[in-house]
């Protein structure tokens, strides 16, 4: 070879994984952003740094548990799975939101911590669950693919969908009776 010669990769598979890793970092950025959002949602409605946590502990838990199952069954991760955690964040933290805005409104009315969680869960809790199954419900559907990639979409999201129903039903509760001490 002379001197000075330049290797190009090219191709159609080339272009498809250079394309695969550009989406899939947008995707990281685009749940970067929101967990930042979310973060000052929550910042801007408690003015506590601990409900930031937890609310942002509640709602990445999911995520990190269906992370931990696509490792098991050896799932790649791509631009499907962007999809699923971006989507199922954004759900998932409606709810989360959905129990704190209740709660926020408890404690405005001078209620102890522990009356506020109680009402809040109990106002909120049967909204959750069913707006939670019917969208798992939709997404189900999406196992009916015989395309490998929407069938994953479609089970991985209604995955994180039910941890995240748990999440805000048992963990968040727990979290803010053991963390959160609102300002009198």
């Amino acid at each position: 070879m002379p001197e000075g010669t330049e290797w190009h990769v090219t191709g159609t598979a080339h272009l498809v994984d250079v394309n695969n890793a550009s989406l899939a970092s947008d995707m990281v950025g685009g749940l970067g952003l929101a967990l930042a959002a979310v973060a000052l949602l929550a910042g801007l409605l408690f003015r506590s740094g601990v409900m930031v946590l937890i609310c942002l502990v509640t709602n990445v838990l999911p995520l990190a548990m269906i992370g931990a199952i696509m490792v098991m069954l050896g799932l790649d991760l791509k631009v499907t799975s962007g999809i699923i955690f971006t989507v199922a964040f954004g759900i998932a933290v409606d709810d989360t939101i959905h129990f704190l805005s209740k709660l926020r409104l408890q404690l405005a009315q001078g209620k102890s911590l522990a009356w506020a969680v109680k009402r809040s869960f109990l106002s909120t809790g049967k909204a959750i669950i069913v707006t939670s199954l019917i969208l798992c419900s939709g997404f189900l559907t999406l196992t009916s693919s015989s395309f490998l990639g929407t069938f994953h979409i479609g089970l991985l999201i209604s995955l994180t969908l039910l941890f995240a129903v748990l999440a805000d039903l048992t963990f968040l509760p727990w979290l803010v009776l053991r963390w959160f001490k609102p300002q009198k």
